[in-house]
C-alpha cells in the first residue's frame, strides 16, 4: 500500500513544486526546473524499491536516451517557435526528437549517449540567438494547467513502471524521460505569451538537461556499489555542477548589418540639389 501511494504521489508532487516555482521565477528559470528529473528521478527510485539497484542502473541508460530526445526537442522548438505556429512547431519538433531517440537507442553505452547530449546542449547554447524580454512569470501557468501537468507526470511514471516490467528497464527508462511535459507546456506558453517566452523556456530546459544527464551518469555508476541512498545523494549533488559551468554561455546577439550604406549626415540631407 505504501509503495502504491508513493508511486501515485511522488512525481505529481515534484511537478507541483516545480510549476509553482516556475510561475514565480519566469520562463527561463521555469525551463531549467522543467529540465530537472521530475519524472525520471521518481521512476528510478521506484525501480530500486521494486526491482533492485541492478535494474535501476540499467534503466539509467534508457533515461539518458530519453534525455537526448529532450535536448533535441528543446533546441528545435526554441529555434522554430519564432517562425512557425505552435501546432506546426510541436509536430516538427516531435519529429526531430523521435530521430534523436532512435539514434540514442543504438548507442552501446550511456557514456556515448551522454556525449551526444552534451554536444547538443553546447551547440544549442553557444549559438542561441538573443531575444527580447519574455512574458511575465504570472502568465506561465494557471491552476488548471498545473493540475494537468501533475496528472501527466503521474501517468508517465506509472506507464514507465508498467513497461519496464513487461518489456525491460531500458524502454521504461526511455519512457520516463520523454519530453511529455514540455510538449504540453511549450505550445500552451507559445499561444498565451508568444514565441519569445516559449523559446526562453526551452533554452532554460536545454541548460537544465545537463544537470539531469549528470544525475543519470552518477546513478549508473554508483547505484550498485554504493546503494540507493548514497547514490541518489551523490547524483543530486552532481546536478549543481553543470548548471554553474554553463552560466557563462549567453545568447548570441546578431551582428550589425554592414552591407547597407551609412546614412547621410543631416546637413547633407537638407542641402538642395544644384
Amino acid at each position: 500500500m505504501e509503495i502504491l501511494l508513493f508511486r501515485a504521489t511522488l512525481a505529481p508532487s515534484l511537478v507541483l513544486l516545480v510549476s509553482v516555482a516556475a510561475r514565480r521565477l519566469g520562463p527561463r528559470a521555469g525551463g531549467q526546473l522543467l529540465g530537472a528529473p521530475t519524472t525520471t528521478g521518481p521512476f528510478l527510485a521506484l525501480m530500486c524499491m521494486t526491482s533492485g539497484t541492478g535494474a535501476a542502473a540499467q534503466a539509467t541508460h534508457g533515461s539518458a536516451t530519453g534525455q537526448l530526445a529532450v535536448s533535441v526537442f528543446t533546441l528545435a522548438y526554441g529555434r522554430l517557435a519564432p517562425h512557425l505556429r505552435p501546432t506546426l512547431t510541436l509536430l516538427s519538433t516531435l519529429g526531430c526528437a523521435a530521430v534523436a531517440g532512435v539514434v540514442g537507442a543504438w548507442c552501446p553505452s550511456i557514456w556515448l549517449t551522454a556525449a551526444l547530449v552534451l554536444a547538443v546542449i553546447l551547440a544549442g547554447l553557444m549559438t542561441w540567438p538573443a531575444a527580447e524580454p519574455a512574458a511575465q512569470p504570472e502568465q506561465l501557468a494557471r491552476a488548471r494547467e498545473i493540475l494537468l501537468r501533475m496528472l501527466l507526470a503521474g501517468a508517465t511514471m506509472l506507464a514507465a513502471m508498467a513497461v519496464s516490467v513487461r518489456v525491460g528497464s531500458f524502454v521504461g527508462g526511455v519512457l520516463s524521460s520523454l519530453p511529455v511535459l514540455l510538449a504540453v507546456i511549450g505550445p500552451s506558453l507559445h499561444r498565451s505569451a508568444g514565441p519569445t517566452a516559449a523559446a526562453t523556456m526551452m533554452r532554460g530546459a536545454l541548460a537544465g538537461a545537463s544537470g539531469t544527464m549528470a544525475f543519470l551518469l552518477v546513478l549508473s555508476t554508483t547505484l550498485v556499489p554504493q546503494g540507493p541512498r548514497a547514490a541518489f545523494l551523490l547524483a543530486l549533488a552532481a546536478m549543481i555542477l553543470p548548471a554553474s559551468m554553463l552560466r557563462w554561455l549567453r545568447p548570441v546577439r546578431p551582428s550589425p548589418d554592414t552591407s547597407a550604406p551609412p546614412p547621410l549626415p543631416l546637413s547633407a540631407e537638407r542641402t538642395p540639389p544644384q
